[in-house]
């Protein structure tokens, strides 16, 4: 009787223990794919990539575009994808965001290489830990990025160049207004007008200054510039704050008499320009370069081989197709 007392005693212990096991399997498998979750890869059966995209300045009109088109191209894909940058214009900053990605051990990591001399390095340490990287809108050429998507500058900057002498018949005294004298994409438009306005004896830039992508430095830089050089009657912008700075300076000098040509497209901007206070604007397309630059990542993801450049093209607007800019 004893013996059959401890044997109902062992049975029990043992479908306890067995209890208490398979409750413990269950929480860790739960857990396990709570990590997962977190990790961006849910436990779905498939691998789902995480990538970044780093950019110049969070909620600028432009970059919104550029999300746009990435969240898009991403949710087509499969992608997870994360959008960061400085809130305000700052290459130190996308550095470190670059560092922070790396240091994450994301999949791939899409970022403007504002600066080439600085970028380089941190992208090749991205490459070398096995994390594929392109660059948009800004390119680093001498590093081992994977492909560069965005406009080729040096001819948006020529198309510039046309515009001024189209609009003026070759002849006028021209102020230039650039994002920053640190982007590669803003001194390769400044070169791109000048090699045009160069073959014009009638043409001359006058100065150039620098807005730093900030629409308030950008009206106090045209303001100064308008007033040190009264014989001005041609302003260029080469950022998307640029141009609408202008106006706003030569609204407070009051000067009529001001031709204003622009870059990019922002909804201001194309209300300015059916008003007929912009004369025109070379835009780029933002939304087209976050979407291929995701598709990009897909494709080599897949095995596909890049070129080295995708070069997504500019579209002149004035007050007969302004609209089209809305879409862009």
């Amino acid at each position: 009787m004893k013996d059959k007392k401890w044997l109902i005693a062992i049975t029990v212990c043992i479908l306890i223990l067995a209890y208490l096991f398979i409750g413990f399997a269950h929480y860790s498998g739960k857990a396990g794919s709570i990590v997962k979750e977190l990790q961006g890869h849910p436990d779905e059966g498939e691998h789902r990539y995480h990538i970044v995209l780093i950019e110049q300045e969070r909620y600028h009109p432009y970059w919104e575009m550029v999300e746009k088109g990435a969240e898009q191209a991403a949710k087509n894909y499969g992608i997870d994808i994360e959008f960061t940058g400085p809130v305000r214009n700052n290459m130190e900053e996308q550095l470190s965001l670059m560092e922070k990605a790396i240091a994450a051990r994301v999949d791939a990591i899409i970022v403007q290489g504002l600066n080439d001399e600085n970028f380089t390095p941190v992208i090749n340490k991205a490459v070398k830990r096995g994390i594929p990287v392109i660059t948009i809108d800004t390119d680093a050429p001498r590093s081992k990025r994977l492909a560069y998507v965005g406009t080729d500058n040096v001819a948006a900057g020529e198309r510039l160049g046309k515009l001024v002498v189209e609009t003026s018949g070759g002849s006028g005294n021209i102020g230039v207004i650039i994002g920053s004298e640190l982007a590669e994409n803003q001194l390769q438009r400044l070169e791109g007008l000048k090699k045009v306005v160069e073959q014009h004896q009638h043409l001359q830039i006058v100065d150039v200054r620098t807005s730093n992508i900030s629409h308030m430095e950008a009206i106090q830089q045209a303001a100064n510039m308008l007033r040190m050089h009264p014989k001005i009657n041609i302003m260029v912008g080469t950022s998307a704050t640029d141009a609408l700075g202008v106006l706003q300076a030569a609204r407070s000098l009051k000067i009529n008499d001001l031709t204003i040509i622009g870059f990019d497209n922002q909804k201001e901007m194309l209300a300015a320009i059916r008003r007929g206070e912009i004369k025109a604007t070379v835009a780029q397309q933002p939304y087209l370069m976050g979407s291929t630059a995701v598709r990009l990542v897909y494709e080599h993801f897949q095995g596909k081989a890049l070129r080295s450049e995708y070069f997504t093209g500019v579209k002149v607007l004035d007050r007969t197709n302004a609209q089209e800019g809305e879409s862009l």
